[in-house]
Formats: C-alpha cells, structure tokens, sequence
C-alpha cells in the first residue's frame, strides 16, 4: 500500500521539503502529507511506510483513542437537546479518516471528520512517541 503513496509524491508547492499524496483507504481517498521537518528523508518516509502498512491496525487504535477521548464528552457537552445519546458503535460510525500527516522521526497526526457532532471541528488523533495515539486536538 506505502509503495502507492510514495511512487506518487509531489513536492508541496507551499512548503519547501514537503510532500503530498494520496491514498485509497476504505473506499475513500486519503491525503497523505510528509514533512522531514529537517531530519533525513528517509527516516520519515520508513515511519510512513510503518504507518501504512499497517493501516487498518492504526486506525482502529486511532478510533479507540478517539472513543475513549470524546465519546463522553459529545454526550454529556456538545451533544444537541433534541439529539439521542449515542453508544460507542454509532460515535465511531460517525467517524471518517480523511488524512494522515507524518513529521519528522515519530510525529502522526490522523484526521477524522466527525459528521458535525463537535461542530464540523476536525478530530485529530496524533502520535508524538512513532506508536501510541496519546494526545488529541479539535480543528476548524
């Protein structure tokens, strides 16, 4: 699946060093950015080929850390008066990965769209150790 995206960068026109790429996953296309921020290509393109390759796996990880994080809190806060509470398979039906950012040595962020239940606020779950989705940011 990597040898896809990689054969198939393109410099980022907006950031020096950058690239862009995509990737169909799920039926879907993905938007892929990666950005050595500095450090030897290689050394991102081999996390990029991690990440990839065992995509399903993340992304199930990335869904039980989004689960864990925000679940509650869309029921008990952002949650409309006249919406049903939602159970864990139906919050995590709502979620959709639309890209995948990879930076530098161990930084990866994963971008879900969350069918407006936070707003339309992207839902990103994002890796700062190259493995384990520990910290979480709401976008847009």
């Amino acid at each position: 699946m990597y040898e896809q995206v990689l054969a198939n960068l393109k410099p980022d026109g907006r950031i020096e060093g950058v690239f862009k790429g995509e990737i169909s996953f799920q039926g879907h296309e993905l938007s892929i950015s990666i950005d050595p921020d500095g450090e030897k290509q290689e050394v991102t393109f081999d996390l990029t080929k991690k990440f990839l390759t065992a995509l399903e796996a993340y992304d199930k990880k990335a869904r039980k850390f989004l689960l864990e994080s925000c679940h509650r809190l869309y029921n008990d806060t952002w949650r409309e008066p006249d919406s049903p509470v939602l159970g864990p398979d139906e919050f995590d039906h709502n979620l959709q990965l639309k890209g995948i950012d990879f930076l530098s040595t161990n930084s990866v962020d994963f971008f879900y769209s969350e069918n407006n239940l936070f707003g339309g606020h992207s839902l990103i779950a994002q890796v700062f150790d190259g493995e384990n989705f520990e910290y979480l940011q709401m976008y847009g």
